[in-house]
């Protein structure tokens, strides 16, 4: 334990909901979905550092592992589903950076058929909340290819700031790539809040 008592109360990848949307964990169920909405998609996967799935057992292989991670923690990782439909749409995960420094990071990933519809957005929001309200990180940082836009607006969307330009910052299946770096505090997401009150 810190000597200041502050430590991340980690709590595993619990059920999320939004409006719109159920944030779950995956199931064996899911590889078909999974593959066929966006993990066996290269104009989705390019800006990754996995290459497109070329079957949906190496989906199902890749979810496999991380049902078994589940069991471990920390370890974040949700499915993203429409609630009405109960179809499967996209993922999106939460990192620990440093756990002295109650630091994370977000990742995500929405089918190219559902782009345009603020899913990302409002499960990033709803990640964010649980991040900072309920684990108890002081910052998340993010970042995106400087040549996929569309995510960074989706971290303007949810109140990350810009910190800068970051080169070469990781290496995707297309080449290292040059990055926008966003950021939110827990102090800036609390402000944010009392004034939508």
């Amino acid at each position: 334990m810190r000597k200041d008592g502050n430590m991340l109360n980690h709590q595993g990848t619990i059920q999320l909901e939004t409006k719109r949307l159920l944030l779950r964990r995956f199931t064996m169920d899911d590889g078909e979905d999974m593959f066929n909405h966006w993990a066996g998609d290269y104009d989705i996967c390019k800006y990754m550092r996995w290459q497109a799935h070329r079957s949906v057992e190496e989906t199902k292989d890749v979810i496999n592992s991380w049902i078994f991670s589940y069991d471990e923690s920390p370890f974040y990782l949700w499915a993203i589903e429409f609630k009405e439909t109960q179809e499967l749409i996209g993922s999106i995960s939460l990192f620990v950076i440093n756990e002295n420094d109650l630091c994370g990071d977000v990742g995500y990933c929405v089918g190219k058929r559902y782009w345009g519809q603020g899913i990302a957005t409002e499960a990033l929001k709803t990640v964010l909340d649980f991040a900072f309200m309920n684990i108890g990180f002081n910052r998340i940082e993010t970042y995106h290819s400087t040549s996929n836009p569309a995510s960074g607006r989706v971290m303007q969307k949810c109140g990350m700031i810009f910190e800068g330009l970051a080169r070469q910052k990781y290496k995707s299946i297309i080449g290292f790539e040059n990055s926008n770096m966003y950021a939110l505090l827990k102090e800036d997401y609390i402000n944010n809040l009392c004034h939508k009150v």
